[in-house]
């Protein structure tokens, strides 16, 4: 049993990088900013995971998913059958699913969260495959469901929205909902490069814009029965780390913990135009500690009391923002707290993660 801090939170989701590896190379992929080879993850790192998994008592849910494709790992199918018996995700492009891992979504699943960024054109022009082979995969899950007479996996679909598919939502959400996607939740696009630091949909202030998209888009889903996430379109007061507030843990393919997607490895993020370095930063390997040591310790806690306190400062609408050196990078807030949080687009609910 895990002890913790007066108004801490307990580990109930982990999130489990099996690879960093992918079958794609997507344009608006993190792993275009990496120079430094992308590991797989060891029996060894696993086993010391495993246990560290069915030794949480407060674990309610695993999601399979990080940077790579974690179906493609080798070893797959048969660790997905070792893991805890509790609720099961997995993040995927749905691009080569073999007739074994099409049985074991259908069969161990709680969720299966697909990647589609646009109808044909667009979807063809960042994932390099055809709408169509997703399309096709999907089918044949829900066909596997069919035949194991569940209702699960639920089958979700992650959009990340910008002004290069902004026009293909409405008629994508359409699709999706024909094709049997229960919910769709909607992420705003977090540039990675100078080309896309202009393509946002969201603001600083107001945004009649995509107001009007948004209503459209519900009325939309309403009418097809689909759920709808929606993220934030401008620039709000409130703060929440749902890494934080949910007891989520990450865990990346080397074995070394991170307390959210964010900082689980080196990245460059564009925050309403500025160049931001954001570096990894993790608070201990499994192979050295044990998972619910590293959750408790001081560094750790600490992180997560801030974020739940909301004792961190906010860059994005701060008047010397144009004049500061804290927001070129994660390292430090000008609060002398590590890493910084201030300037975080997940915390605004900008970005969205399932």
């Amino acid at each position: 049993m895990n002890k913790h801090a007066p108004d801490d939170v307990l580990i109930k989701k982990v999130y489990l990088e099996l690879t960093q590896r992918c079958n794609l190379n997507c344009t608006s992929c993190f792993r275009q900013n990496w120079d430094f080879p992308q590991t797989q993850m060891s029996e060894d790192v696993f086993l010391r995971c495993l246990d560290g998994l069915k030794n949480t008592a407060s674990l309610e849910e695993i999601v399979l998913g990080g940077i790579g494709e974690p179906t493609i790992h080798p070893k797959f199918a048969e660790w997905v059958r070792m893991l805890p018996d509790v609720k099961l995700t997995v993040t995927t492009n749905a691009f080569a699913w073999s007739e074994e891992v099409v049985e074991l979504l259908a069969e161990r699943f709680h969720r299966v969260v697909v990647s589609v960024d646009g109808l044909e054109a667009e979807f063809k022009l960042i994932r390099n495959f055809e709408l169509g082979i997703l399309e096709k995969n999907v089918a044949r899950l829900i066909e596997a469901r069919k035949h194991k007479n569940r209702h699960e996996p639920f089958l979700y679909a992650q959009i990340v929205i910008s002004e290069y598919n902004v026009e293909d939502v409405g008629m994508l959400i359409k699709r999706l909902a024909k094709l049997g996607i229960m919910k769709i939740i909607l992420s705003n696009l977090l540039p990675q490069n100078m080309e896309d630091k202009d393509k946002i949909l969201y603001t600083i202030y107001e945004n009649p814009r995509m107001k009007e998209y948004r209503q459209e888009w519900l009325n939309i889903a309403m009418s097809n029965q689909i759920q709808l996430k929606f993220p934030n379109i401008q620039l709000k007061t409130e703060r929440r780390c749902n890494f934080v507030y949910d007891g989520t843990m990450t865990i990346n393919s080397d074995g070394n913990i991170a307390p959210c997607y964010r900082f689980a490895h080196p990245s460059v993020e564009y925050v309403f135009g500025r160049r931001k370095q954001v570096y990894s930063f993790t608070y201990g390997n499994v192979k050295d500690k044990e998972i619910d040591e590293i959750w408790n310790s001081r560094l750790y806690t600490d992180l997560r009391l801030q974020n739940l306190r909301n004792r961190f400062p906010s860059c994005p609408d701060c008047d010397l923002v144009d004049a500061c050196d804290y927001v070129n990078d994660s390292l430090c807030d000008c609060n002398g707290q590590n890493p910084s949080c201030a300037d975080c687009l997940w915390t605004r609910d900008f970005v969205q993660c399932i």
